[in-house]
């Protein structure tokens, strides 16, 4: 602990913890309901797409200009 730390009164130290701790449980909140929306996003694709077939991996790699993983035997 840094001599600057030491100075600063308990109760601003408790209050800067708090602090630090909201903002990972909101980093963490903003990541669940981005990806909560994501999966919503899929699920009314899915729907409005019914029964027609996916696109296939290796198109959507050409496409997004990325290298496919290898596949697995």
């Amino acid at each position: 602990m840094s001599t600057t730390t030491a100075k600063r009164p308990l109760a601003v130290r408790a209050i800067d913890d708090q602090i630090r701790r909201a903002k990972a449980i909101l980093l963490e909140l903003r990541e669940t309901l981005e990806d909560l929306e994501d999966r919503r996003i899929i699920e009314k694709a899915k729907q409005r797409n019914g029964k027609k077939p996916g696109t296939p991996w290796h198109e959507v790699a050409r496409e997004l200009g990325i290298t496919p993983p290898a596949r697995k035997h």
